[in-house]
């Protein structure tokens, strides 16, 4: 029955789970689709941008050079004489006529001053020649009209200023490369095409991707040339107007777009299939060593029911940390009970042991200071005071250590210190000068006990150097505004600004370990016994730290 439950249990979470998988998986499906949507409407709009702006731009050069033509009447008059004369009499037609105008130079200049220009033609409505340059023959010819179209070129019209009347027009043609290759990067095939039309749906551009076959090209044209533009079967399309001129049709093919759709799709549907079997198989081996290892648990627990008190479980396979830990605390379980008597027995030697030790923390202090003092003395008789000064306070130091008082006085704090640093000055003469100034109205300040050696001693061990002469270290009290300041002041060395807010930040933190907490353990105790209490580590001018401690005057 419990193996039933844990099945049951098994094909809970695999179903919870995949049913997590799968909608996670129609999410991300509708997301691709509706990323995949948006992201044909941009290309489209990216490429009918593109175009209207070279299209906006080539209008514009083609518009220049008719209304440069139209500009006067003289010009006018030279094309038109260009037109029907040959160029002997053209010459000596522009030769006689004044200000000068040489119509095929003229030409010539449009070529030069616009690059992409690649054609040129002009036509005047009563002349059945036409003038067309080309970018390799700049200079350009006539030729008959009959024999030549303006199909797929922009145009415009010239306008006789006097009578206001159309006389004739401009075609151009450009090298439209650089708008197809920025037109090819926009899309992955999705056989993309790209019109640009004029008013009565002339094509004046167009841009096939590589996939886009002679029967969609087809499908496309018989549209426009039924005017169906805003609705082509089996093409998704858009179309922009630029100046009420001309218009930019861009299409996609829809069976194209499908299969890239399903391609993206098939991937997040693979992946999904492959994470449920996944995880189907991994549940499945999971719950199976699962069960075998609470079966276990079970026969143990069996066992120890019927007094079989030598029963214990296999945690070997530790696999499953919750069951390793049931399992171990069951094994604890049965050995305390198998070994109760005797664990009493030894609890109590134990607790003999500890008193005895206890005694022995009491007795050994008082004993290392008697034999301290001793020696002080048989120094003294044999004329060492250097000798007895040393231990003297050696021996202050350890009888203040051993100290069972948790309170003490800003003088015995001060004297606590001396003692300290003298210690440090004996051991390195001349390598050290020390000052310390308590002012006698401060002397009985109260404060917890060591709450300035750890100061000094994070001075010997961070910032002193005996290998110079030159340490220096000063630790002075006053009275400011009814606060007792306490400065340690030293030249050891200075730390970086960064360094120096980490520290002042630290101090203040929770101590958590038991490494470098000496500045922290004084912040905590002076902060729970002082009213008011400031602790703050800056650099000084003597090239050294001052750590500055102040709380409320109290006596």
């Amino acid at each position: 029955m419990k193996n039933l439950s844990l099945h049951k249990l098994m094909k809970l979470f695999v179903a919870i789970f995949s049913g997590i998988i799968i909608l996670a998986a129609a999410v991300y499906t509708a997301t691709t689709i509706n990323n995949f949507n948006s992201e044909n409407a941009q290309i489209q709009s990216s490429a009918a941008n593109r175009v209207s702006i070279e299209l906006q731009k080539n209008t514009l050069i083609t518009r220049y050079i008719a209304d440069y033509i139209s500009e006067n009447t003289e010009r006018i008059n030279n094309i038109e004489e260009y037109l029907k004369n040959n160029p002997s009499q053209y010459a000596q037609y522009t030769l006689s006529h004044q200000p000068y105008f040489n119509w095929p130079y003229t030409s010539k200049d449009f070529f030069i001053k616009n690059s992409n220009l690649t054609e040129l033609q002009v036509r005047m409505i009563d002349s059945n020649n036409a003038f067309k340059a080309t970018i390799e023959n700049t200079s350009g010819n006539v030729v008959n009209i009959k024999k030549n179209n303006i199909d797929d070129m922009l145009y415009s019209s010239i306008i006789n200023p006097q009578q206001e009347n159309v006389v004739g027009i401009v075609g151009t043609k450009f090298n439209n490369s650089a708008l197809k290759q920025s037109l090819s990067q926009l899309e992955d095939n999705r056989h993309m095409q790209v019109w640009a039309l004029t008013d009565d749906d002339r094509p004046v551009f167009q841009y096939f991707d590589n996939g886009v076959s002679t029967k969609e090209r087809k499908l496309v044209k018989k549209a426009i040339d039924r005017k169906h533009l805003s609705e082509i079967p089996g093409f998704l399309g858009t179309v922009r107007t630029v100046d009420n001129q001309y218009k930019v049709l861009v299409v996609f093919d829809n069976q194209a777009m499908k299969e890239i759709m399903m391609r993206r799709i098939s991937v997040i549907l693979a992946i999904a299939a492959i994470v449920l079997l996944a995880l189907f198989a991994s549940f499945m081996a999971i719950f199976n060593h699962y069960r075998k290892q609470l079966n276990l648990i079970i026969s143990t627990i069996h066992a120890v029911s019927e007094n079989d008190a030598e029963a214990s479980i296999d945690t070997t396979d530790s696999r499953f940390e919750d069951l390793t830990i049931l399992s171990d605390s069951i094994n604890h379980m049965l050995d305390e009970i198998n070994n109760n008597i005797n664990t009493i027995y030894k609890l109590r030697i134990a607790q003999q042991e500890a008193h005895m030790k206890a005694l022995q923390a009491q007795i050994s202090p008082h004993f290392m200071a008697n034999t301290l003092e001793y020696i002080r003395m048989s120094a003294l008789d044999i004329g060492a005071s250097d000798l007895a000064k040393v231990v003297y306070n050696f021996a202050a130091l350890l009888r203040s250590n051993v100290s069972s008082q948790v309170q003490t006085t800003l003088k015995k704090e001060a004297k606590l210190v001396g003692n300290y640093v003298y210690l440090y000055q004996v051991r390195f003469p001349d390598k050290l000068a020390y000052q310390i100034v308590i002012p006698k109205e401060l002397e009985q300040v109260k404060l917890p006990k060591f709450s300035l050696q750890p100061l000094v001693e994070n001075y010997f061990v961070h910032g002193v150097n005996f290998a110079q002469n030159t340490n220096a270290l000063e630790v002075k009290a006053y009275l400011k505004n009814n606060r007792v300041v306490i400065e340690v002041i030293d030249n050891g060395r200075q730390l970086s600004k960064a360094e120096l807010s980490k520290l002042n930040e630290k101090i203040k933190q929770p101590i958590v370990s038991d490494k470098s907490i000496g500045l922290q353990n004084v912040y905590a105790r002076m902060k729970n016994y002082t009213k008011n209490f400031a602790m703050k580590i800056s650099n000084n001018p003597y090239g050294g730290i001052t750590v500055r401690l102040s709380f409320d005057y109290e006596i």
